[in-house]
């Protein structure tokens, strides 16, 4: 299992979750809203993150961390739910932050494509990975996506998720 941890290297409490099949936080269609506004960004900001992964506990996780930084969050375990769900999705997405391994052979890469061409146009992206092989790096600069390598740490995954969504990444 992939943990997350705060600035002191703690494990993140958020992150005591089992993973199993039983719905947790994402609920039966993995989607996640906010229901108390966006905190004062303008009306055409999007506050939502896709986030793709293939373990559960590390997709609800994102998602309770996301939700509690003020995002809308629309989950997805692989590339084949993601399109399932994408059309579902309560408005643009604002950023894509995917795992690079993903099943059946799946990239994270193959994710964001999904995403901006459904979209049709560049969503800002963040792709997570334990391979520290530069070719990873490559990749994502090449597909103009970022790249955090595993385990992440909460606070450079926040400064980050917070610099895409307001443009300036």
């Amino acid at each position: 299992m992939v943990s997350f941890t705060n600035d002191d290297a703690k494990t993140a409490p958020v992150l005591a979750m089992t993973g199993d099949a039983g719905g947790g936080p994402a609920g039966g269609d993995g989607a996640l809203r906010r229901e108390d506004g966006d905190g004062g960004a303008p009306p055409e900001a999007s506050r939502l993150v896709i986030v793709v992964d293939d373990d559960r506990s590390i997709v609800e996780g994102l998602a309770l961390l996301l939700e509690a930084w003020g995002y809308d969050v629309l989950t997805a375990l692989s590339l084949n739910e993601l399109a399932q769900r994408l059309p579902q999705a309560p408005g643009r997405p604002g950023l894509v932050l995917a795992d690079h391994f993903l099943p059946a052979g799946g990239t994270g890469a193959q994710a964001v494509e999904m995403v901006r061409a459904h979209v049709g146009a560049t969503v800002p992206a963040l792709i997570l990975t334990g391979d520290t092989m530069p070719e990873r790096q490559v990749e994502a600069a090449a597909m103009g996506c970022r790249l955090l390598h595993k385990p992440v740490q909460i606070g450079p995954l926040k400064d980050m998720v917070d610099t895409l969504m307001n443009g300036a990444g």
